[in-house]
């Protein structure tokens, strides 16, 4: 796709048209799947939690493309991307995104929306390439940790990494069944970079984050996290240590959600991005 494709199909896209595939061709010859719509104002970029794709951002992206543009990326290896180099880490995602927005001609800055893991991405994005972003919107996202962590995801990615590289997917472990695809080598390269991805949660993809401490950032940013069925006030504020990265950043408790914000209440998500524009705007 030409440098300048998905600038193009953003400006002629009518702003009622479905979400649309823009796949952007990398220098190395691979391809970073965006899936976009919307057409005017300010760019908004989503990247989603451990194996979650751009679709994942559906009900939120419709309730903002009639004031902006939006594009939510298909990581390497996932959903319509390519497979990237290992370690498929937060740096590697970030750099991965940079590329497909520069060589999309996707206007900057962007204002970025990471859910979960996505979050730890959209920080080492921030922290690569700062001039570029506007703000930053972190929907109950991960902290960086130790060795050790997510081990029951590990060792679930390992199971079907391995069984699909080997062709034997024992009857007493039921739960590899779902590693299966039409296309075995696609399926494979999809569950390495799960693999890898939280794998490296607990090495490099927190380790490069060690250095963003209290007040390093000073964008715009808010810290989204699930209320639960408490009643709470309407985006109650509280203390969150991920909020404290930034000299402009807040957090909100949200009614009424669980971890996958994006589908139980997309409206708070909406309009905490519409909060962090407001306030990159005034700045």
């Amino acid at each position: 796709m030409r440098a300048s494709a998905i600038a193009l199909l953003l400006t002629a896209a009518p702003v009622a048209a479905a979400p649309f595939d823009a796949p952007v061709k990398l220098e190395d010859g691979r391809v970073i799947n965006l899936w976009c719509d919307g057409r005017r104002g300010p760019v908004i970029v989503f990247d989603s939690g451990w194996s979650a794709d751009s679709r994942a951002w559906k009900h939120v992206m419709a309730g903002l493309t009639d004031r902006n543009r939006v594009c939510a990326q298909d990581r390497a290896g996932q959903g319509r991307s390519s497979p990237g180099p290992l370690p498929r880490d937060g740096e590697a995602v970030a750099r991965d995104l940079h590329a497909a927005l520069t060589r999309g001609s996707v206007p900057k800055p962007w204002v970025l929306v990471g859910h979960s893991l996505g979050g730890l991405h959209m920080r080492h994005f921030v922290r690569l390439y700062p001039a570029d972003v506007a703000g930053l919107v972190l929907v109950d996202p991960t902290s960086p940790t130790g060795p050790g962590a997510f081990g029951g995801q590990v060792a679930r990615s390992r199971g079907c990494v391995e069984a699909l590289k080997s062709g034997v997917f024992p009857a007493e472990r039921p739960e590899l069944g779902r590693c299966r695809g039409d296309d075995p080598a696609k399926a494979l390269a999809k569950w390495e970079a799960r693999l890898s991805e939280i794998e490296s949660v607990g090495g490099s993809t927190s380790d490069g984050l060690r250095e963003q401490g209290p007040g390093s950032l000073s964008v715009p940013l808010i810290v989204l996290r699930p209320g639960g069925q408490a009643k709470l006030p309407e985006g109650a504020l509280f203390t969150d240590p991920q909020a404290r990265l930034s000299t402009k950043g807040e957090a909100r408790l949200i009614e009424g959600s669980g971890h996958m914000m994006m589908f139980d209440r997309p409206d708070a998500i909406v309009t905490a991005v519409r909060d962090v524009l407001k306030a990159a705007k005034a700045r």
